[in-house]
């Protein structure tokens, strides 16, 4: 997956390098700390992915989107 890591307190993949969602993202926004919080864009909005807890690098919360995407179950069909 790649990521635009340009922004100091919001960075996403880049559309396309992902599997199983538009994209993902990680941001400090509404953490009250230097802590990364890690979501995703799904269901026609961001959804930030509070039960995976927070980060301390940038780095290891994109670690954990990259792990979360690549072990993802993707249903592309179901037949009867």
């Amino acid at each position: 997956m790649k990521w635009n890591t340009e922004g100091k307190k919001w960075q996403q993949s880049k559309r396309g390098t992902a599997r199983a969602r538009e994209f993902y993202f990680i941001t400090q926004h509404g953490t009250g700390s230097d802590k990364w919080q890690a979501g995703y864009r799904g269901f026609g909005q961001l959804v930030e992915m509070k039960s995976a807890g927070t980060f301390k690098t940038a780095r290891e919360a994109r670690a954990y989107c990259e792990e979360l995407d690549a072990n993802a179950l993707i249903i592309e069909e179901v037949s009867a």
